[in-house]
């Protein structure tokens, strides 16, 4: 019976076991050079013993579909043409090192280990086309639950709708298409429940469409995808992340777009050091720009800075302004400001905008010559502290008194300075005089450029 199954599976038949157990053992003796092209295709078998294929190399397909195991898969430094595990229950998978021409498939896995191990083990392992976990269910009591560190794929990985007890960990990962996670639920108690430090992903990061990630630490972000490259998009629409720190996402560069609505966040965003093309999309300037100023842990010039190049590359020139104003009134109340700095900040705000809207100086100088007009021609005028002049006369004076840039000869008003009134008329002109060559200075500073802060 055993050398007539034996034979089937040799011959690349593929066989469904029903629930038939499998000596574990066959399964390596039978992947030899004389397995038909087709390789060895087994389906529903309980196999006994421990699948063991450490280090075996042979250029065949192995298909071990809806198996069930009851020790962990060992694929350490295993070379195949391609692996397909879909459906299966084991403890654990290890295969770090592994290499397959083609792809790995691996659907609607049931994983559970105890114990100081990993659920899945892909550390530096290299795939030649896509990975696939969709559908899987992952669990592990060590922090980690997927580790493919450095792991290299010519193609996309997908782990849509993976239920994930523990990290799963693709830090420093080359990834040849996109890192789909639609619909995954990721959950770590100790650290993030997905970690890609300084990964690549020559397409685009879809954590969207019912995606979900949380973790229970305090320290480490839901996601923490700190100096990805991302050749696409970042696409985050219909996600949730939450945590202390929900998303991390600092350095990140991505080449296209940026799908971010700000609603996904239950916890801070730390965003220094993101690039992206174009402006974000999924969320208006405003929405943006609160999410920098109430949802970021520390003030950093770069997310807005980064925020109205993108503006202005896209020609919202009035957008531009408003982002730079926000900035600064965030420098103002979280950035690192001497208290003369804070002062003169103050200042350049109420006056010029901080140096992008210095039409609001002009408001203040045409303030403060009606103050001077009032003072001369409503309060001295009508005291008779003015004499031999109309009304006409008083309105020249006063604008003349406070911003001199012109003398005229023969100047026929002149208020009495006799009386106690008389004095502070004219004192007040002097003070109102100084003050709109300060306005003048501070439009012509805004004007130019001289006061604009970019820290």
């Amino acid at each position: 019976m055993r050398d007539g199954l034996a034979d089937r599976l040799l011959h690349g038949e593929a066989v469904d076991f029903d629930g038939a157990e499998l000596p574990a053992s066959l399964i390596r003796d039978l992947l030899t050079d004389e397995l038909d092209q087709r390789g060895l295709r087994i389906s529903g078998a309980r196999v006994s013993g421990q699948v063991d294929l450490s280090d075996i190399v042979v250029s065949r397909p192995l298909v071990l579909r809806d198996c069930r195991v009851d020790e962990p898969v060992l694929l350490d430094r295993a070379r195949l043409t391609s692996l397909d595990l879909s459906g299966l229950v084991a403890p654990a998978v290890s295969a770090p090192w592994l290499k397959l021409d083609h792809y790995l498939l691996m659907k609607n896995a049931r994983l559970a280990v105890e114990g100081d191990d990993w659920a899945l083990d892909l550390g530096e392992a290299s795939i030649g086309s896509h990975v696939s976990l969709s559908g899987s269910h992952l669990r592990s009591e060590r922090s980690y639950t997927v580790h493919a560190v450095k792991l290299r794929t010519g193609s996309h990985v997908y782990l849509g709708d993976v239920r994930a007890s523990g990290t799963v960990r693709f830090d420093g990962a080359r990834l040849g298409g996109n890192l789909d996670c639609r619909g995954a639920h990721l959950h770590s108690e100790r650290d993030s429940a997905l970690l890609g430090v300084d990964m690549q992903v020559d397409d685009s990061v879809f954590l969207s469409g019912g995606f979900r990630a949380t973790t229970g630490s305090d320290r480490y972000a839901a996601v923490r995808i700190r100096g990805a490259r991302i050749g696409g998009q970042l696409v985050l629409r219909g996600g949730e992340f939450a945590g202390a720190v929900a998303l991390d996402v600092k350095q990140v560069r991505a080449g296209m777009e940026v799908l971010f609505p700000p609603d996904c966040l239950d916890g801070q965003v730390e965003l220094d050091g993101l690039t992206y093309a174009g402006p974000p999309r999924d969320a208006t300037v405003d929405e943006w720009l609160d999410m920098l100023a109430r949802r970021t842990p520390v003030y950093a010039s770069q997310p807005y800075g980064q925020l109205a190049a993108a503006c202005q590359a896209a020609g919202n020139e009035r957008d531009v302004r408003r982002i730079r104003v926000a900035q600064q009134r965030d420098l103002l109340r979280r950035g690192r400001l001497t208290r003369w700095g804070r002062v003169w900040h103050r200042i350049t705000g109420a006056t010029v905008g901080y140096g992008y809207r210095p039409a609001v100086a002009l408001l203040w100088l045409l303030g403060t010559l009606a103050v001077a007009v009032g003072l001369v021609a409503g309060v001295a005028g009508p005291a008779g502290l003015v004499r031999s002049c109309s009304t006409v006369d008083q309105i020249g004076h006063a604008l003349n008194a406070v911003t001199p840039l012109a003398k005229p000869e023969g100047v026929r008003c002149q208020v009495v300075t006799s009386s106690g009134l008389g004095q502070a008329v004219v004192i007040s002109t002097w003070l109102l005089q100084m003050l709109a060559w300060a306005f003048a200075t501070l439009f012509v500073a805004g004007f130019t450029g001289l006061v604009r802060k970019t820290s």
